[in-house]
């Protein structure tokens, strides 16, 4: 079942503002599900005046018990902050929203232990002061259309599966077959770019958008770096996607994505360059079991698949899918079980040129995660993980790696 979590709890490649903290929202006091609380009335009074202040820390524990390409152990940091300004109540501005979202990365990614493509921290990143995203977004007919300009996060609306949000693993997020393309990847966490995004809700049920943004996002030869060019060369990336939730369902929604680079890329064959690079995704996500009497505890599941221009690309497919329980033992309603797998192929081009220079190379690595999270305080949350990689690299030279992590998230 879909359970909303603070922004502590939820995953960093959807972060924005459709990640507020929402733990206060249910409680008795104003800002009671926070560590910091209200600050005696202030943040309730600048919310009510249109100003919604939130942070949160997450820490990511990860210890490497076999496998990989190390026994190192690892501990990786983000501290978020975000603002949300109601335009019309600040300004008068009906149907203006602006938004902030800064970030603190600090320690070390798991993934040097392990040996893998696939993230097994979705937060670890290198050590920075970042700001993720400062953007504008007017809305029209009555929320019906509404148009974003800023820095922006593709990830934080696009490929955004409510049902995976509570791995661990970056896989489960942006699929690779998209996340890892690009000279410097999309416009997502952790470092994104500027963008315009227009969304239309033809229907209840129908919804379309869509987003423009720098085709090179940052500094590729610096992660940490806080630059925004769109004089670089870089061209563009576009990205589209259809949302259709039925009626007639407690809970089903259907996406269908696309996306293109305009830029030029070296072929994997080493046969010069192309111009331009596509692909294309597409997932279902929804309630498959409803305990008796509750709205909010039972059985979700997800699935996702996506493709991508093997010319230039070394991964040419993704496959992805997950089961996830809300409320599974009694008396602990709010507590979620995830058990997903998430996979990567190699493109044939890329095995063909790792074949041609007498490289040996797999052809998908895979990882299998069961987590378990809990809601141990109001504002604290403990979430152990265990993750399984099953070719890691798709090197044949590194042994399957299995890793032990726990998850604490803080809401602020």
């Amino acid at each position: 079942m879909i359970n909303e979590k603070p922004l502590a709890c939820r995953w960093p490649a959807l972060l924005g503002a459709s990640l507020l903290i929402a733990s206060h929202a249910s409680a008795e006091e104003p800002f009671e599900g926070t560590l910091t609380g209200d600050w005696a009335g202030t943040r309730s009074d600048l919310a009510e005046q249109g100003l919604l202040i939130e942070a949160a820390n997450t820490t990511d524990f990860f210890f490497s018990a076999d496998g990989g390409v190390s026994s190192d152990d690892t501990v990786a940091n983000l501290f978020e902050l975000a603002m949300t300004a109601d335009m019309e109540a600040l300004a008068g501005i009906r149907g203006g929203t602006l938004f902030f979202l800064g970030l603190g990365t600090h320690g070390e990614d798991p993934g040097g232990s392990s040996g893998t493509i696939h993230a097994p921290s979705n937060l670890a990143a290198d050590d920075a002061w970042r700001l993720l995203e400062l953007w504008y977004e007017q809305s029209l007919l009555q929320d019906q259309f509404g148009i974003l300009a800023g820095l922006y996060a593709v990830d934080s609306e696009f490929d955004a599966k409510e049902t995976a949000g509570v791995f661990l693993n970056g896989g489960f997020g942006t699929g690779l077959d998209l996340s890892e393309t690009g000279i410097n990847g999309p416009s997502v966490y952790p470092v994104t770019g500027l963008a315009l995004r227009a969304r239309y809700q033809i229907t209840p049920e129908f919804g379309l958008r869509a987003a423009l943004t720098d085709g090179i996002p940052g500094d590729p030869e610096d992660s940490t770096a806080f630059e925004y060019d769109l004089d670089d060369g870089g061209g563009s990336f576009l990205i589209a996607e259809a949302d259709w939730q039925p009626a007639g369902f407690e809970f089903l929604r259907l996406g269908l994505g696309a996306w293109r680079y305009t830029t030029q890329f070296e072929r994997q064959d080493g046969n010069g360059t192309k111009d331009g690079t596509d692909g294309f995704y597409g997932f279902v996500e929804g309630v498959l079991y409803s305990e008796a009497g509750t709205d909010d505890q039972g059985l979700s599941g997800f699935i996702r698949a996506g493709r991508a221009d093997e010319t230039v690309n070394q991964f040419g497919s993704y496959q992805g899918a997950g089961l996830v329980y809300t409320g599974l033992l009694p008396g602990r309603d709010s507590d979620v079980l995830g058990l997903g797998v998430s996979s990567v192929v190699n493109g044939d081009d890329f095995v063909n040129l790792v074949n041609s220079e007498g490289g040996r190379v797999n052809r998908r690595e895979t990882v299998i995660e069961l987590t378990y999270w809990v809601d141990a305080l109001p504002w604290l949350s403990v979430q152990p993980s265990l993750q399984y990689t099953i070719n890691p690299g798709t090197d044949p030279a590194i042994d399957n790696h299995l890793a032990v992590a726990v998850r604490l998230g803080i809401t602020l």
